[in-house]
């Protein structure tokens, strides 16, 4: 009753708070997942934007297809946050089954509760693998653990299932194969029986046999043995600094101790050393100590590996998956007396504090780093309003008071460690939860403006997407999830959206017809794309905010003028260009605004037309007459605006003569 009561108020907090965030955050990884899903149910196959991709996750979007597949997408996604928060809640059960089999009751309670409070339980009101990942990875830790135990084929059998469905909620946890093997290594050691492992043949054989089935169904086209990792080949492909690996080996353990306060690393190290200089009288212990320590380990240098290349920063939500056993082997602790033998404790208290120094949280923590370490928000948020405040100092200095009360607090009083531990979770987790809303509310705004669904409205038949690289690209894919109505994304010339997103290549002729690279023509009713390009035809609808327009154009698709303005961020001209496409006579109009005095330079199709100074504050209006080359009205005219600086171009305008 008391773990149906936590997992019910869990699950009502996290929706809660889940309700609060308006649209995807993650980019691609929300979306990738949300369209699959919807894919699957709808077709059958994984596609998006009818293209197949290769494999990511196979128990996520059969999860979060249901919900999304319905008509209204803004109800589905709805649904899709109450179910993955009751989903995510349901790890409380895992834990507790598992801490009555090695503590009273009330013990194993304390360890469902911790686990429930945690930052990271955010993602339940995201469209991400953590949502399902996080019970079935305790689950299957669980599962181990009591094969330990008992080493029946039964047992045996479901701790293979586990790791298949693990694996097919997320590809990372294939390393579960290794933490098997060490699992039943350390449990025969434990137990000082090395023979047992021979009890474990048949998980052996079918490891073997499932590994084989899996790299031949994804090598079955005759692809690189990288394949084995379908979407995340890339992984498998990449050469690795020994220097870096390390490196972020020892940031990773030492985020494990912070995302759980410290204390419980603490506490799992005393039990482990001391099953290891005496023989543990408990199997369900010795299980236990031998997966944990197995799990943690691997996870580590698993996410550590890859974070050194691939992330480039802590990657915290893939080591979700530890912190329940690190609140069990917290609450095993306290059920045992809280026992701190000077040696074990001493080194124990050390080693976490030297994690806690060896962690840069002044380079780690940042607004990129976010959405990957939710613990790292109150610090975020600390930095923000406090500049000044030293964040090492600070990570070193909760690591110092974590550690004192660990070694010092009385027996008698050690139930405020887990009290406090609670408040301090429950603290970080409304933090976390304020920060995601707010952070998703801002990438609506700016990519979605008032209404996420203005296509679906507007426009009356499929619709294209145009990329030109000047609006934030998460637009594309917000559009692509939200309405149904996109059936194609276009990328112009070479710019392109980051993710697995289908995104043809297309380029203008001096006409302004879009071609893809065989020269067949752009056909599509409808196209949106960001303002700084019009089309040859009638503007259906606009996204305020967003800077984004919808387009009834006449097949084949035509610019009819194209404003490039410099970005930072992707590759382009220093300067602003404007191109007119089928240019007739006329002129360009536009206005420019000068934040510090600059020199101004106007070419028509590269011949000078006209120089001039602009003060500093000041806005002109400027009119450059087109000379469109011959064949008049079929070829292209560029205006360059050489401003050397901080201007910017507004309100662009081409009036063609007549």
């Amino acid at each position: 009753m008391a773990v149906a009561v936590l997992v019910c108020c869990s699950a009502g907090f996290r929706f809660w708070a889940a309700s609060r965030v308006p649209a995807p955050w993650i980019a691609p990884d929300e979306f990738v997942y949300g369209l699959l899903g919807r894919s699957l149910y709808a077709s059958g196959h994984f596609r998006i934007l009818g293209e197949p991709l290769r494999f990511y996750t196979l128990v996520v979007p059969a999860v979060v297809g249901l919900p999304l597949s319905l008509g209204d997408v803004g109800v589905g996604y709805t649904l899709l946050k109450a179910l993955q928060a009751t989903v995510m809640s349901l790890s409380a059960v895992p834990v507790f089954l598992w801490g009555r089999s090695l503590m009273p009751v009330r013990w194993a309670l304390l360890a469902s509760a911790l686990t429930l409070v945690i930052p990271g339980l955010a993602y339940s009101g995201l469209i991400m693998t953590e949502a399902v990942f996080y019970p079935v990875a305790v689950a299957a830790a669980w599962a181990l653990a009591r094969a330990l135990v008992r080493p029946t084929l039964g047992r045996q059998s479901i701790v293979l299932l586990a790791i298949v469905v693990a694996t097919a909620t997320r590809l990372q946890a294939l390393v579960l194969v290794p933490v098997l093997v060490t699992s039943v290594l350390a449990d025969a050691l434990l137990d000082r029986r090395p023979r047992k492992m021979i009890s474990f043949w048949p998980s052996f054989v079918g490891l073997a046999l499932l590994i084989g089935a899996w790299s031949g169904w994804q090598l079955r086209h005759g692809g690189p043995a990288s394949d084995v990792l379908g979407a995340y080949r890339a992984a498998g492909e990449t050469n690795y600094s020994i220097h870096d690996a390390a490196l972020f080996i020892v940031y990773h353990a030492g985020d494990v101790a912070l995302m759980t306060g410290f204390i419980p690393v603490c506490a799992a190290a005393v039990l482990v050393a001391g099953a290891a200089r005496r023989r543990e009288s408990s199997a369900e212990a010795r299980a236990f100590f031998a997966v944990t320590a197995s799990l943690i380990a691997w996870f580590v240098v698993e996410v550590g590996v890859f974070a050194s290349r691939h992330v480039g920063r802590l990657a915290e939500r893939d080591l979700l998956a530890v912190e329940p056993l690190l609140f069990l082997a917290l609450t095993l602790w306290l059920a045992r007396g809280a026992p701190r033998p000077f040696l074990p404790a001493a080194s124990a208290a050390a080693g976490t504090l030297l994690l806690a120094v060896a962690l840069p949280m002044s380079k780690l923590v940042s607004l990129a780093a976010l959405p990957d370490a939710f613990s790292i928000i109150p610090l975020y948020r600390l930095q923000v309003h406090a500049p000044s405040v030293d964040l090492d100092l600070v990570v070193n200095l909760i690591a110092g008071f974590a550690v004192v009360a660990f070694l010092f607090v009385p027996r008698r009083l050690a139930w405020s460690l887990p009290a406090g531990l609670l408040i301090a979770l429950t603290a970080a987790s409304l933090s976390t939860g304020r920060v995601v809303a707010a952070q998703a509310t801002l990438v609506r705004q700016s990519t979605l403006g008032t209404s996420k669904e203005w296509i679906d409205r507007s426009a009356s038949e499929r619709a294209a997407y145009l990329y030109t690289g000047e609006n934030y690209w998460n637009a594309a894919w917000q559009s692509t999830f939200w309405n149904r109505r996109v059936e194609a994304v276009y990328d112009l010339l070479s710019y392109r959206v980051p993710g697995p997103l289908p995104q043809p290549s297309v380029g203008p002729l001096e006409d302004g017809r879009l071609v893809l690279a065989n020269g067949r023509e752009v056909d599509s009713p409808y196209v949106v794309a960001d303002d700084a390009v019009t089309f040859t035809g009638t503007r259906a609808a606009r996204a305020p905010g967003a800077g984004l327009s919808l387009w009834r154009v006449r097949p084949p698709l035509r610019l009819a003028m194209w404003t490039q303005r410099p970005r930072f961020d992707v590759p382009g001209p220093d300067h602003p260009v404007v191109r007119v496409f089928a240019c007739r006579f006329g002129a360009l109009h536009f206005t420019l605004h000068a934040f510090e005095t600059r020199d101004i330079t106007l070419r028509r199709n590269g011949t000078l037309y006209r120089k001039l100074r602009l003060d500093s504050g000041a806005i002109r209006d400027f009119s450059v007459p087109a000379r469109p080359p011959r064949p008049i009205g079929t070829r292209l005219c560029i205006f360059d605006v050489e401003t050397g600086g901080d201007v910017n171009i507004e309100n662009v305008i081409f009036r063609r003569a007549g």
